[in-house]
């Protein structure tokens, strides 16, 4: 298998659509997004890959996070050793935003969403220093992050990842797979994998040693196991 993204994914679509709507310049219009969806269908794989290629700042969120914990995080990823006093911390957090501005995005948003005070620091960071922001969570993050309408409001996109259909799978068999993958292999592996990335690798990594083994240049459903 390469080690490649595949970047003609329906979710990949769909974050890149979120990314272009939150980085405007408009006036008055705000910068925040949000993409969820069960586990496995790419959200945080797809994050990483925008993030390193386009010098974002993402952090992973820990269950034990404060809202000072963030802060220093995040200036740390700006590049700047974090101020003691917290005041001083989230105004150095603004500086560095808008002195260069970057694209912040937060993963694992779900272990805020029962504490306001990290999403209302959040929403102040997003506010003062108008820096794009975009939360991914789980399945239910849209319901809970709905008991904070002044932070829900914000949001110009709000977006669900899907599972990835026979169309993603035979997408992803081409462009990663160094052998090729028949029809009825592709579906199968939709079907078992419950498109869900991690699984159809787990199933395409297998099928390809099992293709090596047999000596054979091609994939059938019988080698999805």
């Amino acid at each position: 298998m390469k080690d490649i993204f595949v970047t003609d994914l329906e979710n990949v679509k769909k974050f890149y659509g979120v990314i272009d709507r939150i980085n405007h310049k408009l006036t008055g219009v705000e910068r925040m997004g949000l993409i969820f969806s069960d586990p496995g269908y790419g959200k945080t794989r797809t994050a990483l890959h925008y993030a390193a290629n386009n010098g974002a700042v993402m952090i992973r969120t820990k269950k034990l996070m404060t809202g000072r914990w963030l802060l220093e995080e995040i200036v740390e990823e700006l590049g700047a050793s974090p101020a003691w006093k917290s005041k001083d911390l989230f105004g150095q957090a603004v500086h560095l935003l808008q002195s260069r501005p970057r694209t912040i995005i937060l993963d694992e948003i779900d272990y805020f969403t029962s504490d306001s005070k990290v999403i209302e620091t959040m929403r102040d960071l997003h506010d003062i220093a108008r820096c794009p922001m975009l939360f991914i969570g789980m399945g239910q993050a849209d319901k809970k992050l709905m008991r904070y309408p002044h932070l829900y409001d914000r949001f110009v996109d709000i977006v669900k990842f899907e599972k990835l259909d026979q169309h993603d799978v035979q997408e992803m068999a081409s462009q990663v797979s160094e052998v090729r993958f028949e029809e009825e292999a592709v579906e199968k592996m939709t079907t078992e994998s419950q498109g869900r990335i991690r699984e159809i690798i787990k199933l395409m990594h297998r099928a390809e040693a099992s293709a090596r083994a047999n000596k054979s240049k091609t994939v059938s459903a019988k080698d999805i196991k």
